[in-house]
């Protein structure tokens, strides 16, 4: 496959990498293109924006995966940045698990939040159903504490390492189940 010329590459990186929120994904193909075009050009661009290293690394890394995987930008745009570096991620971490296609069909059934469990080997999830629902508590610390007495009361435990609670999740249903009037 020809390449560019490593100063055309590294224009377009250049430009692109100005706006790098709206277009991850052709960042990503170009840093690894230069990259390709001559070797060791990531890191004179990242000298050149220090602040910038971890996010051109991490966008070089994907975008080593996504060349791999050689499918058209329009099925990378629809599957969207977080699910393509969760599957360039587990590809990296266990590499002979899913193949490149696999996971982006994978991708392309559940979400982000499911993937990673589905490329670990879960079932896919039920079209139109959810698995799970997710709730962000914002509490004063006198709010937390009649929450965590309430949660331990009804089952939640303390984990052996670590802070917080486990069993939550049943622990809240039971508390909620067992309220005045609660017919379930």
């Amino acid at each position: 496959m020809a390449t560019k010329r490593p100063s055309a590459v590294l224009k377009k990186v250049l430009k692109l990498a100005d706006s790098v929120n709206e277009n991850r994904i052709e960042l990503a193909l170009a840093l690894c293109e230069l990259e390709e075009a001559k070797s060791g050009s990531v890191a004179e661009l990242v000298r050149t924006r220090p602040r910038e290293r971890r996010k051109l690394y991490y966008l070089l890394d994907v975008g080593k995966w996504l060349r791999l995987t050689r499918e058209s930008m329009s099925r990378y745009a629809a599957i969207g940045w977080t699910k393509l570096a969760i599957l360039a991620e587990h590809s990296r971490n266990h590499p002979a698990k899913v193949s490149a296609r696999k996971g982006l069909t994978y991708a392309e059934q559940c979400t982000a939040k499911e993937l990673p469990a589905v490329l670990d080997g879960a079932p896919l999830p039920e079209k139109g159903k959810k698995s799970h629902h997710s709730i962000h508590l914002r509490l004063t610390p006198t709010q937390y504490k009649v929450f965590e007495t309430a949660l331990l009361k009804f089952g939640a435990k303390r984990p052996k390492k670590g802070r917080g609670l486990v069993n939550k999740e049943n622990a809240l249903t039971k508390a909620l189940r067992a309220l005045p009037g609660s017919d379930w």
